[in-house]
């Protein structure tokens, strides 16, 4: 069974590939399945995935459609603002790009998409960090029937 924290694993581990080979120094820790901590931001880009909430509805007699949606929140710091927005929306297209040209996520969920995206140009009051949020919703079908 496909399980949400596979899921959620499986879109952070798409998500590292993806910004690994656009951004040299962004590594395994640089994307966590978390909501975004601005006070302990280990690296100067980072990714914070945030599930949201799940819908639920009979497909067959042992499996149920999941649509689970999630908040991906992209967060630069260290640099000046005008290379941070431009950091974030280059993160942000790298994303985007992934999902749309692969939204299976490597052919274990039926679908990803992102359905909407907004801008936060100061994060906690803070003008040192920019942020894009962008959600998410994954679909698949969860059996829950033993064989």
């Amino acid at each position: 069974m496909v399980t949400e924290m596979d899921v959620l694993e499986r879109l952070r581990t798409v998500i590292v590939e993806g910004l690994g080979s656009e951004f040299a120094d962004f590594r395994d820790d640089s994307a966590v399945i978390d909501f975004p901590d601005t006070d302990n931001m280990r690296r100067n880009l980072m990714v914070y995935i945030q599930p949201d909430y799940e819908a639920l509805e009979d497909l067959s007699v042992g499996t149920d459609l999941a649509r689970m949606n999630a908040s991906v929140f992209i967060l630069a710091k260290g640099a000046p603002n005008a290379e941070l927005i431009r950091t974030v929306f280059r993160a942000y297209t790298v994303i985007y790009l992934r999902l749309r040209g692969d939204p299976t996520l490597k052919g274990f969920i039926s679908e990803t998409r992102i359905t909407d995206m907004d801008y936060y140009p100061a994060v906690t009051a803070s003008r040192t960090i920019v942020a894009i949020e962008a959600q998410t919703e994954m679909q698949w079908a969860k059996g829950f029937m033993e064989d």
